[in-house]
């Protein structure tokens, strides 16, 4: 008789052992991650696994099936991310195969650039034009980068005309330039020092007078030469409280200015006293370009998207012109290009030959390839006019002395009686 085989006995063959592991493998894969979605086990939060359409139901590469969500990530499109795009910066130069005879340096910020472009754009057909482009994107008259020199675009033109020799500079800048500025500190102790020295080198040179007689009539030499060199110093930090009440014929101008002035000497975008002092750094870039002795143009800036950032471009371009219309210099305005009639920003318009296309970039500042090219045509023009003025007149050749009259058949005097000869006689 057989003897009945224990239950037991099911957990030491392998067969029904090998079927078992299998089963909870499948168990244990398939309620795992359901569990994990309701039940936290201290463990760290987990992000949820995007679902993808591809395999059965998830369960081959799907988010969390039997073989994990990562099998075949490697495999699986993701959407791209989207970039920032940089409009700052305009498209570099193409190389030109001939050397231009006449050449125009365009100094500034990312607006010069963009204009740089548009005028090699203008002069693709001219090979006898070439543009020099020497920008800094992120730069204004205020501060040309954040530390070390050259300090401010006055400075850095300086360097770049010691080495460049064009027949026309433009200069357009001013979009980063409403920030605050901090006045420069004269420091008086030095003036009086070099005063004192003066004094006594005066004193050593005149041995018959007294020290005392020298003093005094040394003191208002010194304070009238510093009154000549800075007379905007004077009229700020010299003046007593005393001397500013007696000055109430003064124009209304400078009483807010005394009264606004800054402890620390930082001056907001606007203020009376910024004006001055950018005014200055206008006047002071405009000397280092005619230093030159070649036509220089001042660009305008656009409007920009923005109410209030239009506004801003409005008020330095009045800066600008004014400043260029005192130095004898020529403007160049660019605002009816960019606007609508109503003077509003624009975005898409008429181009330089009239045909409507978008000029300005998405982020409502810079330009497109057609803007560009339209912002060009405005400053091209005035080139082509300045240049032209320039041009020397072409003279005749000058004959050898005593051979000019003779190979003619003239001499001095037939030449002064030719019209009389021709009379007839009475």
């Amino acid at each position: 008789m057989a003897k009945p085989k224990s239950f037991l006995r099911v957990f030491t063959e392998s067969g029904p052992l090998i079927a078992l592991a299998v089963a909870v493998a499948l168990l244990v894969g398939i309620v795992g991650p359901a569990s994990a979605q309701f039940f936290n086990f201290g463990g760290p939060p987990q992000r949820p696994q995007p679902r993808s359409n591809g395999g059965f139901g998830g369960g081959f590469g799907g988010g969390g099936g039997w073989f994990g969500g990562d099998l075949f990530a490697p495999f699986q499109q993701q959407a791209p991310k989207r970039v920032r795009e940089d409009f700052s910066k305009a498209p570099p130069p193409d190389k030109r195969e001939t050397v231009p005879e006449r050449n125009v340096l365009v100094l500034g910020d990312a607006m010069a650039d963009w204009l740089a472009y548009g005028l090699e754009d203008a002069y693709a057909e001219q090979p006898d034009m070439g543009v020099i482009r020497r920008h800094k994107t992120v730069s204004g008259l205020i501060k040309y980068q954040p530390k070390g020199d050259p300090a401010d675009w006055a400075a850095a033109a300086k360097g770049i005309l010691a080495t460049e020799k064009p027949d026309a500079i433009v200069v357009m800048l001013g979009l980063n330039d409403r920030v605050s500025m901090r006045e420069p500190v004269v420091e008086k102790s030095d003036a009086k020092s070099t005063d004192k020295k003066s004094d006594k080198k005066d004193a050593r040179t005149k041995p018959d007078a007294k020290p005392a007689d020298a003093k005094p009539g040394a003191k208002p030499d010194g304070a009238a030469d510093a009154a000549a060199a800075k007379p905007e110093d004077k009229a700020d930090t010299e003046l007593s409280p005393d001397d500013a009440a007696d000055n109430g014929d003064a124009p209304p101008a400078i009483a807010p200015e005394k009264s606004t002035r800054s402890p620390n000497g930082v001056y907001e975008f606007r203020e009376e006293r910024w004006v001055e002092l950018y005014t200055k750094k206008i006047e002071e870039m405009i000397g280092v370009m005619k230093s030159k002795g070649v036509p220089v143009l001042w660009v305008g800036l656009p409007a920009v998207r923005g109410t209030k950032a239009t506004a801003d471009m409005l008020f330095l371009d009045s800066l600008y012109r004014d400043a260029a219309g005192k130095a004898g210099i020529t403007y160049v305005d660019v605002w009816d290009g960019f606007v609508d009639e109503a003077g509003r920003f624009l975005q898409r318009g008429p181009d330089f030959e009239g045909q409507p296309r978008k000029l300005r970039a998405d982020d409502g500042v810079f330009f497109t390839r057609p803007g560009a090219r339209k912002l060009a045509h405005y400053v091209e023009r005035e080139i082509t006019r300045l240049l032209a003025a320039r041009r020397p007149i072409a003279r005749r050749p000058r004959l050898p002395p005593g051979r000019g009259r003779r190979a003619c058949g003239t001499n001095a005097g037939q030449g002064r009686t030719a019209g009389a000869a021709r009379r007839p006689r009475r």
